[in-house]
């Protein structure tokens, strides 16, 4: 009973104190507020003022809140309105003549041109649009002249509060930049604020040329240009192409299929192009034939380059000038997915008639031909695998090529076009301006080709040993189109060291499989070539050879020993 009564009278307790604070809320009251008032003589007293609170009734609040709510409704109108009268008459002064002129001449004093032509330009409601813009520049500008035509945007609001044109995209029908031909890389200045602030441009038909026209050593025509800023602060953008065509003086049209280049206020940061040539597509496997350019171009830099380049499925001779397309013919090998390597460049042709080509090239279906040394080694090659060797043929390869102004060199290095049990090639072959041959080429064939011809073991007079390889050297000589060698000579050395050697055993429908299995097991070369069982009885001639897969063999002691251990 006595915690019910407790509990009763603490909810009585809580009862009243409630009404007591609602009546204290409710009923009137003063408010006091002092502040601090100085004298005429300098003393300072504390005044306190009073203001009695009314006490209002609940329909009386919600009269006061009604009043507010239409006064801050009445305000945020008369602020629209304003802000409306204050957008239309920009509209209007913006729409104006007068605003129009002077962004022309605020265009010309930016750009650093002599002369502005602006024709067809407006700007009605939220559209603006201009016909034609034309601005020449004077001669110490890289710029020669600047044409646009049909161009349109839909402005955004800022546009009438900054007077700056503003929007989400620029659409341009046409560029034409007409650069001066000895002009060096020089990015205008940008001073001052923008005249206009868009996010990304779009250009139809977008061309770069130099003012020789077509007769100028490269030109980028006709291609689709998209450009876009990465950054918020617009020191750099992204030009970006999926079509059009690069015209190389001299050389072959590269139809593009893709570029991108970074440019900023010091020049063309980086490039990268790709496309394909006008060869199309090879016949026989109906492969794309495809070029790759990058590079940069610092500001001050010569727009000749050089710049790195790889190719597809393109015939050496287009990087060679045809000068060695008679003797060494190949087709380039691939282009990187990535950012290319600048192990080959080119040059464009402002200073020659023709691009120039440097560096390592990567090939396939390589073929040599013309040269006397290769019938020579024929005679030392298995009848049914001569094809293989005149004209000589390998499967994959690099070459290095330097050009000079009177000269083409076409290099092999060491290990560059080398195929196991078949060939190992390298040298160095020069055209001069007559197209005059000179250089040194060497050919190694598997030392086992040459040894099994004399019973002491010993390789042809014509070949020294050099590793695994029996290599016949040559100095080169003749014309482009009409090659010679020194193998004459060669063979008349040789004849005379043939005379204190062995009879030559000459091979001709020999069993190679037992012949390498017996020679294995280190039996002596000479005397296996005399039994029935490799040799078919048949009349054999100096002309008939044999070649077989190699097999690496030599005394550690004499490389020449009649013995051939495994």
């Amino acid at each position: 009973m006595a915690d019910k009564k407790e509990q009763y009278e603490e909810e009585n307790l809580t009862q009243v104190r409630s009404i007591i604070k609602q009546l204290n809320e409710d009923k009137p009251s003063t408010e006091r507020r002092r502040e601090v008032v100085v004298r005429a003589d300098g003393t300072k007293v504390v005044r306190v003022t009073k203001k009695r609170k009314v006490m209002m009734s609940s329909v009386e609040k919600q009269h006061r809140s009604r009043k507010r709510f239409v006064y801050s409704l009445l305000g945020v109108f008369l602020m629209f309105a304003g802000l409306v009268a204050f957008l239309f008459f920009r509209m209007v002064t913006m729409s104006s003549g007068g605003y129009l002129s002077q962004g022309q001449a605020e265009l010309q004093q930016r750009w650093g041109a002599s002369s502005v032509l602006v024709e067809g330009a407006g700007i009605e409601g939220t559209s603006f649009h201009l016909a034609n813009l034309v601005a020449e520049f004077p001669e110490t500008s890289m710029l020669q002249r600047v044409e646009i035509s049909g161009i349109e945007a839909s402005l955004d609001l800022t546009s009438f509060f900054t007077r700056v044109l503003s929007g989400e995209e620029l659409k341009i029908e046409r560029v034409l930049i007409v650069l001066r031909d000895s002009a060096c890389m020089k990015m205008p200045l940008q001073e001052g604020e923008p005249m206009w602030n868009f996010r990304r441009m779009d250009c139809k038909n977008f061309t770069v040329q130099f003012s020789r026209g077509k007769e100028a050593p490269v030109m980028l025509k006709d291609a689709h240009a998209y450009m876009y800023y990465p950054h918020e602060v617009k020191s750099s953008s992204v030009v970006m192409l999926d079509s059009g065509e690069l015209c190389i003086k001299g050389w072959k049209t590269v139809n593009i299929t893709e570029a991108k280049a970074h440019i900023s206020t010091q020049g063309v940061e980086d490039f990268s192009l790709k496309g394909t040539t006008d060869i199309g597509k090879a016949i026989a496997e109906q492969r794309r034939t495809s070029i790759a350019i990058a590079g940069r171009i610092a500001n001050g830099a010569n727009f000749a380059g050089p710049y790195a380049v790889e190719s597809d499925n393109m015939n050496l001779a287009a990087f060679t000038k045809g000068r060695f397309e008679r003797i060494f013919s190949a087709r380039t090998e691939a282009v990187s997915t990535g950012r290319i390597s600048d192990r080959a460049t080119v040059t464009f042709a402002f200073e020659t008639d023709e691009p120039v080509f440097n560096g390592e090239f990567h090939l396939r279906n390589i073929s040599m031909s013309f040269f006397p040394a290769l019938a020579a080694i024929t005679e030392h090659i298995e009848p049914a695998k001569r094809g293989m060797y005149n004209p000589l043929s390998l499967h994959r390869g690099h070459v290095l090529i330097e050009t000079t102004e009177d000269t083409i060199t076409l290099e092999i290095p060491e290990g560059a076009a080398e195929e196991r049990d078949l060939v190992n090639v390298r040298g160095k072959m020069t055209l001069n301006s007559v197209n005059e041959l000179s250089g040194e080429m060497s050919y190694g064939i598997p030392m086992l080709m040459a040894r099994v011809e004399y019973s002491d073991g010993r390789p042809d007079p014509i070949f020294q040993q050099s590793g695994d390889w029996a290599v016949l050297t040559t100095r080169l000589k003749g014309m482009g189109n009409a090659p010679s060698d020194d193998m004459a000579e060669i063979e008349a050395r040789a004849s005379i060291a043939r005379r204190e050697r062995p009879a030559r055993i000459p091979f001709h429908d020999i069993n190679l499989d037992k012949l390498t299995e017996r020679m294995e097991a280190g039996e002596d070369v000479g005397q296996l070539l005399q039994q029935p069982q490799f040799n078919s009885g048949s009349e054999v001639t100096p002309e008939s050879p044999v070649k077989r897969n190699f097999n690496p063999f030599e005394s550690a002691d004499d490389p020449f020993a009649p013995s051939i251990p495994f």
